[in-house]
């Protein structure tokens, strides 16, 4: 039977009573914490035995303080002569235990215990996390802009809707956590007034809060799943991985050596801080590098006859040096694919390409319509004069057609909608009627 146990255990930093209950039932099960750790909390393996927990928090502590301050070992003798045994420290938090059957309470005066929370958590909790939520919704807004950019192509990529999804989840446990804390601490502050302690730590914002981080980070794991087949080389998303757990556990093994070696708190910061820096470029620019190499993505070269609409079928000759390009990927909501016969630039030859979207959630369908209609509203369509006209043409057999014109007339570029398929198609040359019911058989009424 194994001796220890990590596990990562997902407490609220301000819901000591909750941490002390859960500490005391694991106890009784036969397992004592021994460490917090950057990642998981060590349990050990014990007698089953009825033990108290106590959780304290010093404001003047720091995870890079030298260990210990004076005045933290002053506040341990005290608690070792009413009984305490000093476990393990959590940042600005102490966590004591004791076998007595009724022991002398660490703290007495709930009023003094509520404020010295609030000053701990004023002090590093509330700024870090809501600098955490503004960054969250930042990137959110920035997220949502591109896909509505371009509704079709970004609705049918899983990864970016699940990086998406993370975001969302993300940033609302963090909005949960804060709210949570402002609940508790106006409950505690109300309730100390009578000179009690509250019992009950909003364990209701903690089961919910849990459970959106679970979902988010989730949604992280098949975001990066999905990344992962996309990739030239998949193993990056596990070099990647792998990188961020060992610098989790370097930056917090540096930190730990210097404070036992009595580093002053500054230079303990300063320097730790430098490692992350160093640490941080070795990942993104260095390791990837000498792993793996610089190997860019494949292009989805397929053979033309692949491709459902190609050059030959509007009778155009297909001539030596085309390539043919097909890529196809889809989600819950939006199926995307792009062909493209083409040459080299300049080369002279003939072109022809094409995105097929079909929007399977209905209400979806002018968002992913109007991405096309509005891809010129912007300073690029300002200068260029390019702008969709409605065409009427019946070859298209399609519910709704436009074609693109700039200054000196129309272009050869095309939308259509059918249903709830958007076809989107650009030629080096204008479709004559017959070319035109050849697209519409062949990406409106076929199955691609």
């Amino acid at each position: 039977m194994a001796r220890r146990r990590y596990w990562p255990e997902q407490f609220l930093y301000y819901d000591g009573e909750g941490i002390a209950r859960h500490l005391e039932k694991m106890a009784a099960r036969g397992w004592r914490l021994e460490k917090i750790g950057a990642l998981t909390w060590r349990y050990g393996r014990a007698e089953p035995a009825r033990v108290h927990y106590a959780v304290t928090y010093f404001p003047e502590a720091s995870e890079y303080n030298p260990y210990p301050t004076d005045s933290q070992e002053e506040f341990y003798d005290y608690c070792r002569e009413a009984g305490w045994d000093l476990v393990t420290e959590w940042d600005q938090m102490q966590i004591f235990s004791t076998e007595r059957a009724h022991p002398i309470p660490i703290e007495t005066d709930e009023s003094a215990r509520v404020r010295v929370i609030h000053k701990v958590m004023l002090r590093r909790f509330l700024p870090a996390n809501l600098l955490l939520f503004v960054l969250l919704v930042i990137q959110l807004g920035i997220f949502i802009t591109g896909i509505l950019q371009d509704p079709a192509a970004n609705l049918s990529n899983p990864a970016v809707l699940l990086i998406t999804l993370a975001l969302a989840l993300t940033g609302l446990s963090v909005f949960l956590t804060l709210s949570g804390y402002l609940v508790w601490y106006l409950r505690a502050r109300k309730t100390a007034e009578t000179g009690e302690r509250l019992a009950d730590t909003e364990r209701r914002f903690r089961a919910l809060t849990v459970a959106v981080a679970a979902l988010g980070l989730l949604a992280v794991l098949f975001a990066v799943l999905s990344i992962a087949r996309t990739l030239a080389s998949p193993w990056y998303v596990l070099l990647l991985t792998g990188e961020i757990v060992v610098f989790i556990a370097l930056v917090a093994g540096v930190r730990e050596y210097m404070r036992r070696r009595g580093v002053e708190r500054k230079q303990n910061r300063n320097i730790t801080l430098a490692v992350a820096v160093l640490l941080s470029l070795l990942m993104v620019n260095v390791i990837p590098k000498a792993v793996i190499g610089d190997q860019p993505a494949e292009p989805h070269i397929v053979d033309g006859t692949v491709l459902p609409l190609r050059l030959e079928e509007l009778g155009i000759p297909e001539e030596e040096g085309l390539v043919s390009t097909w890529e196809s990927r889809s989600s819950p909501l939006v199926v995307f694919r792009t062909g493209e016969q083409s040459g080299p630039y300049d080369s002279g030859l003939p072109w022809l390409r094409y995105e097929v979207s079909d929007v399977r959630l209905p209400m979806l369908l002018d968002l992913c319509l109007d991405g096309y209609l509005d891809q010129y509203d912007n300073r690029y369509g300002a200068i260029t004069g390019l702008h969709f006209r409605p065409l009427n043409e019946p070859a298209w057999g399609a519910d709704e057609v436009w074609q693109v014109w700039d200054g000196e007339g129309p272009r050869a570029s095309y939308l259509a909608c059918r249903g709830s398929r958007i076809v989107w198609l650009m030629a080096d040359d204008f479709l004559t009627p017959e070319q035109t019911e050849v697209v519409s058989a062949k990406l409106f009424s076929g199955t691609i």
